[in-house]
This record gives C-alpha cells, structure tokens and sequence, in this order.
C-alpha cells in the first residue's frame, strides 16, 4: 500500500481533513519504507546556466543544517542513500566529508541525464538504523575519468576511482578550501600525475584554482611536457600547445575560479568557470614526462579531475555553477517522514533544525512556563481558601457583633475550621488582642475603660501591620508571573537572534544560499520568540486575574479593620473613672 493509501485510509472524514492529508503526503511512493525520512533535492540547470545535456556527472550536494536534520541521521552518515527522480533507481555516491557535531556534510552523487531548462530531482533517504554503509567512492566516477582528487586525506593526492592513479608530492593542505580541504602549491615543488592518466587521444582536466597574490609571470599551473600548458602572464591565462598560444583570459587573484582544458583531436579549448576563455587548434602532441601541476605556481588547488574524453562545455558550467561557494544548481526541499505518509509535518520541521543554542533557550522558557503555571494554580487555590474562609468567619463575626458584654474587650468566639485561612480573623485576633492590653491597663489605673484616643491609634497601627502582612502573604511569588511576563519574550527574541546568526553563518560556511537552505532554520530560530509568547500571554492573563482577586481581599481586609477600629472607639469610651461613677 503506498503512503498515500495509507494517509488517505486513516484521514478523518472531512474537506479540511483531506486537504491537510493531501497536502501532506508526497507525490512518489516511498523508495524503501525502512527509510524513515527523506529529503527531495531539486537540480535547477536554468539556474545553473547549463546549455547543453550532460548524460552523467558528479554532482556536489552541501548538507548543513539549514537543508538538513542531522538528527535523524545515523551519526557517522552510514544509513544515508540516494535515488534518482523516478525514486526507484538507487545512485551512487560517496561521502567526502562527514561532520556530525559542525552539522556540515561534503557528498558526491552519481547523476544522469540532465538537460537544459529541464526540472530535475534526486531524493536522499535516512532514517534507518539498520542500514549499514553503501558508498561506492570509484563508482562515483564513469569510466571515462583515469584520475579524480578531493585532496581530502593527509600526504599525496589519493585517487579517488579505481585507477589507483596516485599523485607524488603535493602534501600540503588547506582544511578551509573550496570544497574541504585543498592543495596548497608554493611554487617551488610541482605535484606529479601518472602518466597513465594521459595516454594518447581526446583528454579533459579540470580543476578550482585559487592564485596567490600576485600571480606570477611564467607559472604553469598544468603542464603536459611537450605537449601543452596553461601558463600564466601579466594575470592572464594562457593555453600553450606546440609553440602556439592562445587568446589570454583574466585570471583573478584570491579569487577561486574553475579551470578546464579540454582537447577532442582536433583543437585544445580553455574554459574558466563554464565559459571558453581560449584556444589552440590541432591535437596534442605526444607527452615526453610526466604531467606536472603548479609548477612556478603559488596559491590552491582543488577537485582536480582528468578524463580520457572531450567532455562537453555543458560538464563545466555544471560544475561551475555547483561546486563554488554558492550553488545555482541544487536547492533542497524540507524533508519528509514516511510515518506521517511522506510529511514531516511543519512543527516536525522546525523541531528538526532546532539548534543546540534553541533547545537551551526553550528549555529555560519551559522551566518558566512550569514555574508560572504552578504560581498561578498555588495563588488560585491560596485566594479561594481565604475568600471561602473570610466568608466563614463573617458568619460567626455577625452572630456575636452585638454582645458588648461588660466591655471586658471583644469576644472570643470559634468560627469553625472552615475559617482557619481567613485573613479578617487574623485581624481580629489582632485587635483582640490589642484591645485586651489597653483595657488591663486601664484598670490598673483605676479608669473603667482607660481607652484614649491614643490607645485606639496605636490599635489602628497594629492592624494597619497586619494588614501589610497579609498584603506581603497575598502577593508572595507574584514577581514569577511578572518574570514571565516581562523576561520571557526577551529570552525568546534572544534565541531567535541567536539561531539567526547561526542559520546564516551555518549556509555561508556550507557554501549554499537558497530559500530552502535558510528558510527551515529561520522557522525554527522564530520558535524560541514563540516559546517565549507562549510563557508571557498565560502568565499576563493569569497575572491580571490574581492581581483583582488580591486587590479584592485587601480592600476587604481594609473595610474591616476600618470597622472594627469604629466598633473599638464606640463601645470602649475614653471616660475618666470618676466622671464615670
């Protein structure tokens, strides 16, 4: 059953239901359903400026985490596989770099049959930790290539087909080069090729260069002795092959650029960066030594390739336009999920290119979520008890309002369990208590009430703190909300910037610029100012609701010690003992 099928089958009834469905699942059946996941990759050769047709070529493909979840990976790359459009032919490829913790991987896919202004797509699957490893380094490469380097391993230029074609020499590296590691030439010690890489008849090499400064007069970047050359003079390129040289072509300093010389039998055509840059008729002469590379020649080299063919212009543009800092050619889709029917869906996106530094950040926001809803369930249970309490008590207070008695101070009374956290009976007490105090020492004196209008002042004081108290009981822990409130958006937005500067720095480091290359984590970076709205906008709401519930209790509290102040200036007089009798 395809995945479609299968989505379609569990889909709830519904229109909304069925588009969701519908938009979710892919247009292919699924390749292998051990594969969990898998990632659609366009090859945009409009874009890439490619004229003409190339039946098969390496094709570079940049993964980083702004085109790829590195997550969902097997951590050493083993379970990564590629297939072709239809999604049924399995690719070859080869990994040339595979950096897990940086999120960054260099990967070498066999493809065929691209044309001009025609779409094309190859699928990457993963997702399978079962999968053990399937990259064929020297399949990678048709027959008609007798030598490719990566420079990507320490010592010599290793060979990376079956030809076994090892260079000599050329040990230095660049580990920040154009595509990994590079070749760094000093212009004194030239790299030596095999000389079966250049048997006789049509032949093809092409390779990145990046000159030093400033290039140097005379220096032969490839040298075939006696047979042909391109050399460098008053920063111009030269192709030199049995004494005739061709129309010279700007060649920049600091600057890489992608060199091919291409010799079909007939003429030895120059091409920089896609483009014929110059030519010599008639074909090569027979080589009297070994090819030499970087000879006189200070700067980089790099993805140095030799084919014992004329490879057409269209194989350069290609790699021109692909393999630089800045691909035209290959543009990721979001992944998909066979689980799901083919969709990762959008949230399993955005957590899928979360960053280290945002999963930090929404964990603290977690932290203040939980910290807040909790403040607002302990003060939503402490405020209901009080008001359910002062209730109580009222009803008890009421009952005894009117028994003065002999004026030997306010009553006690027991207004039940229920009013255990009622805060007026706490203000009561209080007066009660003060009262007590002035009346003994009233009679000490001899006075019947001995309450002055001082002694119910410093009765109103004493209330007056306890009703601080309470006001200090009522609004303990608030400041978590008002964090959340106020701390949580910002920590948000600092995520967000954060992941930002990473997403981009990530794509430049990675060498691809496209929507689909940054679009995945800037979505995700924007989840942490999310996280942090999600914290604030429940913790304002629940904010707001407390704060008139407290305001509530103390205005209460307020009117009652207020009244009572009355009741204790009414009842318990300030008369002299003797104007009493």
């Amino acid at each position: 059953m395809s995945i479609i099928s299968r989505a379609r089958k569990g889909a709830v009834a519904g229109a909304f239901a069925l588009a969701a469905i519908t938009a979710a699942s892919p247009a292919q059946a699924w390749w292998e359903p051990d594969f969990a996941y898998r990632t659609k990759i366009n090859l945009n050769t409009s874009a890439a400026g490619v004229t003409g047709e190339v039946a098969r070529a390496p094709v570079l493909v940049r993964l980083h985490s702004g085109n790829f979840s590195f997550a969902d990976v097997k951590a050493d790359g083993s379970d990564l596989r590629f297939v072709a459009g239809d999604d049924r032919t399995p690719l070859k490829f080869h990994i040339e770099k595979w950096d897990a913790k940086a999120q960054q991987a260099l990967v070498w896919v066999d493809v065929q049959g691209l044309a001009a202004g025609q779409p094309a797509a190859i699928y990457a699957y993963y997702g399978n930790k079962e999968a053990a490893a399937a990259q064929d380094v020297a399949g990678t490469f048709g027959p008609d290539y007798r030598l490719v380097y990566h420079f990507n391993a320490a010592g010599a230029p290793k060979d990376a087909t079956a030809n076994g074609a090892n260079a000599t020499g050329g040990e230095a590296r660049n580990g920040a080069g154009l595509i990994g590691a590079s070749l760094v030439l000093n212009g004194a010690a030239p790299v030596t090729l095999p000389a079966s890489a250049f048997a006789a008849g049509p032949v093809s090499v092409s390779f990145w260069v990046k000159p030093g400064e400033p290039v140097a007069d005379g220096a032969a970047l490839f040298t075939l002795p006696g047979s042909v050359s391109l050399v460098s003079e008053g920063g111009q390129l030269f192709v030199d092959a049995g004494g005739k040289r061709s129309a010279g072509a700007a060649l920049a300093a600091g600057t890489w650029a992608n060199l091919a010389l291409v010799n079909d039998g007939t003429k030895s055509v120059l091409y920089i960066n896609g483009q014929p840059s110059g030519e010599v008729a008639g074909a090569l002469g027979a080589a009297t030594g070994p090819a030499l590379l970087g000879q006189g020649f200070t700067g980089e080299i790099d993805e140095l390739r030799v084919a014992g063919t004329a490879l057409p212009q269209a194989m350069f543009q290609l790699a021109a336009a692909s393999e630089g800092q800045a691909s035209k050619l290959v543009m990721a889709d979001t992944a998909e999920q066979v689980e799901t029917g083919g969709g990762h869906g959008y949230f399993g996106i955005l957590f899928g290119a979360l960053t280290v530094d945002a999963w930090i950040v929404i964990a603290i926001l977690g932290v203040m979520f939980i910290l807040a809803i909790w403040t607002m369930i302990a003060k939503h249970m402490l405020f209901s008890r009080i008001e359910n309490a002062n209730e109580s008590f009222m009803e008890g207070y009421r009952a005894q309002a009117k028994r003065v008695g002999d004026h030997d101070g306010l009553p006690a009374f027991d207004p039940g369990a229920d009013a255990a956290d009622s805060s007026l009976a706490r203000l009561y007490s209080v007066g009660r208590r003060e009262l007590g105090d002035r009346l003994k020492e009233g009679r000490a004196t001899g006075s019947r009430f001995a309450i002055r209008a001082q002694s119910i002042a410093a009765i109103r004081s004493a209330l007056d703190a306890e009703q601080v108290l309470e006001g200090q009981r009522l609004n303990e822990r608030m400041g978590m909300l008002t964090n959340a409130i106020s701390g949580g958006p910002f920590i948000g937005l600092a995520g967000t910037v954060l992941g930002v500067m990473i997403t981009f720095a990530a794509v430049a480091a990675a060498g691809e610029v496209n929507i689909n290359a940054i679009a995945p984590g800037i979505a995700a970076a924007l989840l942490a100012t999310v996280a942090g709205l999600v914290v604030a906008i429940p913790a304002m709401f629940g904010y707001n609701m407390l704060l008139g519930r407290s305001k509530k209790i103390t205005a209460r509290n307020q009117i009652f010690a207020d009244e009572l102040e009355k009741r204790i200036a009414e009842t318990w007089q300030d008369v002299p003992a003797a104007q009493a009798a």
